[in-house]
């Protein structure tokens, strides 16, 4: 049997609109991400197991798990025999961490390793983004390559291999707290303008470009000194209730920013100390998340997607 876990991820990063990912890792050691099991069987069958499960369509043929797994028999590796998929849905859908980029990279990646069709970096990363757009109506790369890779991910179809890595500082600390309600990441993308002038347009390529050279230049304090999102959060923040409030908040605690995980409603911080992430995470426990919200205080999980 192949096992593959695949990390929840943070899209757009706050400064870099559908071109920044960061994957994450809890420090508790929990796994914030999807497994996916692929093991030999006499005809195709599959499973939606785990604590999301329930949020998924009963029927397979609608699940994007399954529907990778399909499309990679019929175009990827048409001799691999039968096969019991099951995806272990560990992330709430609609939580701006990344849940359906999570379910596609875990089962591309473990049938590759099943089928031993050996695809490179940019095959495999195509062939998620494809099927992520079928759920965010556009092929963002955003969750998908540090979901997949690792780490800060600078990503897009004009980057060479899909991705360039980005350093922070080993220091940082990221505390990420889903509410406990769902964003349609459709609806989170209507609200945005659908263009933007020339001034927001220049501003937007100097700080993201700023933004990734100091980063590489280990000028991190500066870096963080210009993380702000300037396309997506003003226009995101209304539907999401309690966002306003925590960003006003929190950074009386020590965060250095506060922004929208993607689409939404996940929100993230960063943090240059544990002290400073303790306190931000025992204020969203106590003031952003319900009952079926969580909050987790993170590194990057510099291994992205893996076999267990």
């Amino acid at each position: 049997m192949i096992e593959v876990y695949a990390p929840a991820s943070i899209g757009n990063f706050a400064v870099g609109f559908d071109s920044l990912g960061a994957a994450l890792a809890p420090i508790d050691g929990a796994l914030l991400g999807d497994v996916v099991a692929v093991s030999p069987s006499e005809r195709d069958e599959f499973i939606c197991s785990g604590d999301y499960a329930d949020k998924l369509p009963t029927d397979a043929s609608e699940n994007l798990a399954y529907q990778c797994l399909v499309y990679f028999r019929e175009h990827v590796a048409p001799t691999m025999p039968s096969v019991k998929l099951e995806l272990k849905k560990n992330l709430p859908i609609g939580s701006g961490l990344g849940s359906s980029a999570c379910s596609v990279v875990a089962t591309f990646a473990a049938l590759d390793k099943f089928a031993d069709t050996k695809l490179n970096q940019v095959q495999l990363i195509e062939l998620m983004a494809n099927f992520e757009a079928i759920v965010s109506g556009g092929r963002h790369y955003d969750n998908i390559t540090p979901c997949y890779l690792g780490g800060l991910q600078l990503t897009g179809d004009l980057v060479p291999n899909k991705s360039i890595a980005l350093p922070v500082d080993e220091s940082w600390y990221y505390v990420a707290a889903f509410p406990g309600f769902s964003l349609n990441t459709a609806k989170a993308r209507s609200v945005l303008p659908k263009q933007l002038n020339m001034h927001a347009s220049v501003e937007f390529a100097q700080r993201l470009s700023a933004f990734s050279t100091l980063l590489l230049t280990n000028r991190f304090d500066e870096a963080l000194s210009i993380m702000s999102d300037e396309i997506a959060e003003q226009h995101r923040a209304p539907l999401i209730n309690g966002f306003s409030e925590a960003k006003a908040a929190l950074p009386e605690f020590g965060a250095e920013i506060v922004s929208i995980s993607g689409a939404g409603p996940t929100l993230f911080t960063v943090c240059k100390t544990l002290d400073a992430a303790k306190q931000c995470a025992q204020w969203l426990a106590q003031n952003y998340i319900n009952e079926q919200g969580f909050c987790h205080i993170c590194k990057l999980d510099n291994a992205g997607t893996r076999q267990l």
